[in-house]
């Protein structure tokens, strides 16, 4: 049995992109299992999706994927060191990257420009944001399963309809321009993250342990508010920040990234046409 993994954001289509592989598997006559875990449903936050498959036996595992052979990032953005390090060794890591993945482990490395893909063929969000994810799959077909593309493609054509045709010219570009990489010496270890210190004993009634100003949220956001000159400074932005990430300092608009999710609340309720847009957060 072979166990993936797949990571991305909310609204990348990791969730989608990990029935649709199933189902490949599936048609090549597998015995395959996928299911999702959702951290926190909004779009941008981080999300994960299992896959397992076995040429012989059902799968009778009920629980998530601690270890994966395979790990398919469905984001152009780097992978999280954690997700990495649950490679299993001589595992394999995919990538949404148009160059190299800059680091060597005990595992194999390949990159598809899934993105670059996705915006060529216009698979785009609703915010005309490129939706790789059919293309990684993709690669990932050539790399797990080489004579399954066409299984992709049915797949493909019976989870998206009308959307399905530019969906399966993205299948066939990701599968030819997936590219795997060989070492080079200026390769750099990819760091797990640090372990987070010990938690006390918990209590015998439920208590936070945890002050929220510790938790990063900044990190979820795949877009980011730009004030602009029009701002007049009214602060109604920050009175609806879920984050309290909006302040006003010194007669001015002040923006803490560190929290600031990317929800775009702060542009729906400002009453200012032009004062605060929002951009994507680079990779």
């Amino acid at each position: 049995m072979q166990e993936m993994l797949l990571t991305g954001r909310g609204g990348e289509g990791v969730v989608l992109a990990s029935q649709i592989l199933a189902d490949t598997f599936a048609r090549a006559g597998y015995w395959v299992q996928s299911f999702p875990e959702f951290k926190a449903e909004r779009r941008g936050a981080p999300i994960s999706a299992f896959l397992r498959w076995d040429a012989d036996e059902p799968i009778r595992r009920r629980y998530k994927v601690r270890e994966c052979d395979v790990l398919v990032a469905i984001s152009a953005s780097p992978p999280s060191a954690r997700s990495v390090a649950m490679l299993r060794p001589g595992g394999l890591l995919l990538v949404n990257r148009e160059t190299r993945f800059p680091h060597r482990g005990d595992y194999r490395v390949a990159r598809v420009p899934g993105s670059q893909v996705a915006r060529r063929n216009r698979i785009l969000s609703a915010e005309g944001r490129p939706m790789g994810n059919v293309a990684v799959l993709g690669a990932a077909v050539r790399l797990l399963l080489p004579d399954g593309l066409d299984f992709l493609e049915e797949a493909v054509r019976a989870r998206m309809g009308t959307l399905a045709e530019p969906n399966v010219l993205a299948a066939r570009e990701g599968y030819r321009l997936c590219t795997t990489q060989h070492t080079i010496g200026s390769d750099t270890p990819y760091e797990p993250a640090e372990a987070p210190p010990p938690r006390p004993p918990l209590p015998p009634f439920a208590v936070s342990l945890t002050d929220s100003r510790v938790n990063h949220t900044g990190a979820w956001s795949v877009e980011r508010p730009v004030l602009l000159e029009a701002c007049n400074v009214c602060g109604l932005c920050a009175l609806f920040c879920p984050e309290g990430a909006m302040r006003r300092v010194n007669g001015a608009m002040e923006i803490d990234f560190d929290y600031c999710k990317g929800c775009g609340i702060c542009e729906a309720v400002c009453p200012v046409r032009n004062a605060i847009a929002m951009e994507e957060v680079p990779a």
